[in-house]
């Protein structure tokens, strides 16, 4: 499958200006408004409809535009390697190896190669960090029970 990837670059002298548009956005957004208006280079005024979730996507884009010059767009059908599953699950590679191959991280082979859908890295992230919060409220618990057994 070739990747449609869309990179989108913002020297980091416009990085200001995308995070304050980004603000725009937003309190545009959480006045209710459905509209952008906008001025073309003729200074006329152009309408630009907006869904609440379309100004919320605009908004993220641009914020993370003005932390950082480039950016990557990616679906979640695109495929990745695992060194790109690594980097966005915060693991090393050989753990999204051995993931792979223990069928909790689904794969492909292509050749020698392996491919991951973007969807499956996302779908275990979730997973994992879910797995970790539950696994740290069970230690708290355990803990605040052992400390009321002790005080009994």
């Amino acid at each position: 499958m070739v990747m449609s990837t869309t990179k989108l670059v913002v020297p980091e002298r416009d990085r200001e200006t995308a995070a304050r548009a980004a603000s725009a956005i937003s309190a545009a957004h959480l006045a209710g408004g459905e509209t952008m208006l906008l001025l073309d280079e003729a200074g006329r005024r152009v309408e630009v409809p907006l869904t609440s979730s379309i100004a919320e996507a605009i908004s993220a884009l641009l914020e993370r535009l003005g932390e950082s010059e480039d950016l990557f767009l990616l679906g979640q059908e695109e495929e990745l390697t695992p060194e790109q599953a690594a980097k966005i699950l915060g693991i090393s590679r050989p753990l999204v190896y051995h993931r792979m191959k223990t069928g909790r991280l689904p794969s492909r082979a292509v050749g020698t190669h392996s491919r991951i859908k973007l969807k499956d890295v996302l779908a275990l992230k979730t997973f994992e960090e879910k797995r970790a919060a539950f696994s740290s409220e069970l230690a708290a618990d355990t803990d605040d029970q052992e400390l009321a057994h002790r005080d009994s």
